[in-house]
């Protein structure tokens, strides 16, 4: 195989980075963080995917987010290679988890056609293409730095690998497969404790089944055991059912003399309800007295006698009230006090402050001042009238005379213009003075009278109060007042007995009222009683009783009649007496002669207890059938059971065989596997052997190699084995280098490439310069690319002369 181009398109630090290989010998040199790591770790991510070996889920290795894009673009790269005289392409995009695998030539995708990661279900091209999974990839042709010690799990793909070349000379037969198959297998089967398995699962099938046969035969027993019952219960059945019938035969026996004790009872009903017929027909006359209308008339002749007694009570009050009002009214002076009549005072006195009150009104209304002012204004109008007539009279004469002058001089005729305007103006202004003189003089006469009115008002209230003032003998309003205090409280003394008096009228004409509603409301009361009377058909209270007596006797007997009649319907029930007749005429004397002792209760009562009884009998029969029949297809599958616990013991046998048969086979394949490191641990121990001696420039001769590829070393002086821990760390990576590159060599017979990052930091210049001879000649075999970050590796080269195409990162 041929690494031809890197595409780092998105990856880690490198954006659109191509990097072209050749054939031999390939040296990248860079500084420390120039990127060569990335790029070791970029083919490996191409091939693998990041992905973590032997998982059963995808889980990544931390490379995975180590190498994301800084920028956060997308997350992909291109890898070109040759094998077997093809270019393949390799497409992955880490982001989305997707690969595609294209042949370069023609273009056609071929990602389908490749191994798909077995358990993770992912394209994984290293799979296919290298035929080993990432463990043995980065433990034989990918070296990092420092990384040189053997991962734990490559000596089981070591020894798988060695197995397939010793036993069939075909790799792509795999022991650990076949061993892997054989375990699929068993676990297919499964274990006596793995009850979801196969083997478990028919063990489990068998105890169900031998525990089913057991139940079954319990079942048969119990069977067996019902059926018994059963059959008794039937007979038991049959028996009670003849004593149901001969019961119910005596039964309707009975029931036809129940009936005509009914038909007979019925026909004595008919014949006393007829007798009360005649006695009610007598008693009719008193159907429609009203209990009610008795009671009411009982409640209006006491309401009657106790009007009676009230209006007797209030007529003695009346009389009472009266006299006491007279003794008060012969006591009566208190209108006159003094010799002066109270009211007619307090008239006056009301009179006199009213005419008080108005004629302080009038005296400040008075309008003399007012007055005068309108004479003063008057006599100026009247100066300005004149003055203005005045004027009108010359501005006349002057346009007259200037119309005179006219003939003489026609040209004087413009004069008499100017004159006759003032004139025609002093006209309207007169005119105007005329009219607010005449106003004027109506506001002065209007005045005038109200001034005379309101004089003459005042004059009068002044000669009513004087006559007042002399009617009550006094000579001044003060006297008047005086008096009027005096009578005031005199007259309070005397009001308690007018008040007594005006109690007296009151409580009077009270009691008068209620006495005439008193004998109204029995007046009412006497015409109510009289009506209902009436309307009973009776003149006096004795007489409605009597007739409500009778009223009760025919409401007795209608009822009595009424129960009659229920007791024929309940007697006769949905029947009729007719009906009746005709099922008692088929039958004579003879046919009820033995049944007169037969009690229909009984025979019900004891008809229903063997009909009860014999339900529950039934009801248990049926439960017994029932459970029989349950029972039956339970027994009828204990054949069925015993069939299948035959055939679930062979397939038990089966797969005990089948167990033992892969047991030996595993054995066997485990044997062969033991055999194989006898088989080639000389040729790898002398591999290993050879490449030593060479690097170490036969310092070391003898190495030996275990099956879990654990490695001692002979010193060549004592010849004794030590371990390789006790070495420097410069030699244990040379031993691991021989190691693996012996490894890769047994395993594989391609020319796989071979890869390493600055795996030799611990070499010194000697054993530098050996390895790289030793590479310069399996240049010539295989591809080999060498990361490092030193110039040491490039002037050995050069000087060894040997070819390289170098990759500068720097």
């Amino acid at each position: 195989m041929i690494l031809k181009e890197l595409n780092l398109i998105s990856f880690g630090k490198f954006q659109n980075k191509r990097l072209n290989l050749v054939e031999g010998l390939n040296i990248f040199y860079g500084e420390n963080e120039s990127g060569k790591t990335t790029i070791h770790n970029f083919i490996d991510g191409m091939f693998y995917g990041f992905l973590k070996p032997y998982a059963t889920k995808r889980y990544y290795l931390e490379e995975y987010e180590k190498y994301r894009p800084w920028n956060g673009n997308q997350y992909v790269g291109i890898l070109k290679f040759i094998k077997n005289g093809k270019i393949y392409r390799i497409e992955r995009d880490f982001d989305r988890g997707e690969v595609k695998v294209y042949d370069e030539v023609t273009g056609k995708d071929i990602t389908d056609e490749i191994d798909n990661g077995d358990k993770v279900k992912v394209h994984l091209p290293g799979l296919y293409f290298f035929d080993f999974n990432t463990t043995v990839y980065k433990n034989t042709i990918s070296i990092k730095q420092l990384g040189n010690r053997i991962d734990s799990t490559l000596s089981t793909e070591v020894k798988d690998r060695l197995a397939n070349i010793s036993t069939s000379l075909d790799d792509e037969i795999s022991v650990k497969q076949a061993i892997s198959h054989l375990e699929k297998e068993l676990d297919k089967i499964g274990t006596d404790r793995a009850y979801t398995k196969p083997y478990g699962r028919s063990l489990v099938r068998l105890d169900e089944l031998k525990e089913k046969r057991k139940l079954a035969l319990e079942k048969q027993k119990e069977y067996n055991k019902l059926i018994e019952e059963f059959n008794i219960l039937r007979e038991k059945i049959e028996h009670e059912g003849k004593e149901i019938y001969e019961l119910k035969t005596q039964l309707e026996k009975a029931e036809m003399l129940a009936k005509k004790k009914i038909y007979e009872d019925a026909l004595a009903l008919k014949e006393e309800i007829k007798l009360l017929d005649g006695k009610i027909e007598n008693l009719k006359p008193y159907s429609n007295l009203s209990f009610d209308d008795y009671t009411k008339s009982l409640r209006l002749d006491n309401d009657k006698e106790s009007l009676n007694r009230e209006i007797g009570e209030l007529s003695f009050k009346i009389c009472s009230l009266e006299y006491k009002l007279k003794e008060k009214e012969l006591e009566r002076d208190g209108e006159f006090i003094d010799g002066i009549r109270v009211e007619e005072l307090f008239n006056d006195m009301n009179t006199y402050n009213e005419m008080e009150e108005e004629k302080n009104h009038l005296i400040l209304d008075n309008q003399q001042n007012r007055l005068e002012t309108l004479n003063g204004e008057l006599k100026n109008l009247k100066d300005r009238t004149n003055k203005s007539k005045v004027k009108g009279n010359i501005f006349i004469f002057l346009s007259i005379a200037s119309l005179g002058l006219a003939l003489i001089n026609p040209l004087l005729v413009i004069l008499a213009l100017p004159f006759a305007g003032l004139f025609f103006a002093s006209k309207k202004s007169r005119k105007e003075l005329f009219k607010e003189l005449e106003d004027l003089n109506k506001n002065i006469e209007k005045m005038i009278l109200e001034e005379d009115g309101r004089k003459d008002r005042i004059n009068k209230i002044e000669k009513h109060q004087s006559e007042i003032i002399l009617k009550y003998n006094c000579s001044t309003k003060l006297e008047l007042n005086r008096l009027y205090e005096d009578i005031r409280l005199k007259q309070i003394n005397q009001s308690q007995r007018l008040e007594t008096i005006k109690l007296l009228k009151a409580k009077l004409k009270e009691t008068k009222s209620v006495l005439e509603a008193k004998e109204k409301e029995k007046k009412e009361k006497v015409y109510q009683f009289e009506s209902i009377l009436y309307k009973n058909n009776s003149s006096t209270l004795e007489e409605f009783k009597k007739g409500l007596d009778k009223n009760q006797n025919y409401k007795n007997l209608l009822i009595d009649r009424k129960g009659k009649i229920e007791v024929i319907d309940r007697i006769l029930g949905n029947t009729t007496l007719e009906e009746l007749k005709n099922q008692l005429s088929i039958y004579n004397d003879e046919y009820f002669q033995d049944i007169d002792q037969l009690d229909l209760y009984i025979i019900k009562d004891e008809i229903k207890s063997k009909e009860e009884n014999l339900s529950t009998t039934k009801d248990t029969c049926s439960r017994l059938e029932e459970r029989i029949n349950n029972l039956n297809k339970e027994v009828e599958l204990l054949i069925d059971i015993e069939e299948e616990i035959s055939r679930v013991e062979d397939k038990i046998q089966h797969f005990e065989n089948r167990i033992k048969s892969i047991e030996i086979a595993k054995s066997t394949i485990e044997d062969i596997s033991q055999e194989i490191h006898s088989q080639f641990a000389p040729k790898i121990n002398k591999e290993v052997s050879n490449l030593i001696n060479l690097i170490s420039g036969g310092k070391y001769e003898q190495v030996k190699i275990n099956e879990d590829l654990n490695i001692t070393i002979e010193n060549p002086s004592t010849k004794e084995i030590i371990d390789i821990d006790s070495l420097s760390g410069g030699t244990i990576d040379q031993l691991y280098f021989a190691l693996r590159f012996s490894i890769i060599s047994s395993m594989k017979g391609d020319n796989l490439p071979l890869i390493l990052d600055d795996c030799f930091i611990q070499y010194d210049g000697d054993r530098l310069e050996n390895i790289l001879s030793f590479l310069g000649d399996m240049s010539n075999e295989k591809q080999i690319l060498l990361f490092t970050c030193h110039h040491r590796e490039k002037e050995i080269l050069d000087r060894l002369g040997l070819k390289y195409n170098l990759v500068n990162l720097s």
